[in-house]
């Protein structure tokens, strides 16, 4: 049986299940931990719903120590993957959501605006769904209300549709607004380094629940600040 496909069908089984099973999750999380001790090196932080070998693959380096969400699952290939390289890891405290200042998780949180739903952005929004510290999704039927919608949240918003492209160049003509249509990761670095975008416009035909979620990942990364002289 195709590997993709197994681990497509696990990665389902298990975010249903989380939910209900978060307690002994958490418990075993602690006697999975590699025994390697964790030195003064950077902890990687991934909050995705359910993470997977793929997705340790390419955002965690060997050496340095991992830190998951609080309900987020490993697949078992994940398991396998970290135990092979003998990575480190651990879930974030219960506690450590409830200390962050509220007001700042909200100036930090982006907002996920689905105008057209293919099945990778379903799926993607399934899973963001239950990051609530870090995203909020809105669905909306026409593209002029994703438009207006992106000049009333210029802060930290991002929208699926098939007309990405008009979207931009709606939400440009407020001031606050620094929006581009991005087609890549690359172009994603780009317009934030030389635009500060915080209205990332993606047309989402064509494009992989992978690819869709490596963009998404990238955009929580950055804190949108316009360039000098903006």
């Amino acid at each position: 049986m195709d590997q993709s496909l197994v681990e497509q069908v696990v990665s389902r089984v298990l975010a249903q299940l989380q939910s209900s099973s978060v307690g002994s999750v958490i418990e075993q999380s602690s006697s999975l931990c590699s025994p390697m001790a964790i030195q003064n090196v950077a902890v990687v932080e991934l909050m995705d719903a359910v993470i997977t070998a793929e997705t340790l693959q390419e955002t965690v380096q060997v050496g340095h120590p991992l830190r998951i969400g609080l309900r987020s699952v490993l697949t078992p290939s994940a398991r396998d993957w970290l135990q092979t390289n003998r990575i480190a890891w651990s879930r974030m405290e219960p506690n450590a959501a409830a200390s962050v200042n509220p007001a700042s998780q909200q100036a930090n949180r982006w907002r996920l605006i689905v105008q057209t739903l293919t099945p990778a952005v379903k799926s993607l929004s399934e899973g963001l769904s239950r990051q609530t510290d870090v995203w909020k999704i809105q669905a909306v039927g026409q593209f002029s209300e994703a438009a207006t919608m992106a000049t009333t949240t210029a802060n930290h918003a991002e929208h699926e549709s098939d007309h990405a492209e008009v979207i931009a160049c709606l939400a440009n003509r407020n001031k606050q607004v620094r929006a581009a249509v991005i087609a890549d990761r690359k172009q994603l670095e780009l317009a934030v380094q030389r635009l500060g975008v915080n209205v990332v416009c993606i047309n989402p035909i064509g494009r992989s629940y992978v690819e869709m979620r490596n963009l998404l990942r990238d955009c929580t990364a950055n804190k949108p600040s316009a360039p000098i002289g903006w």
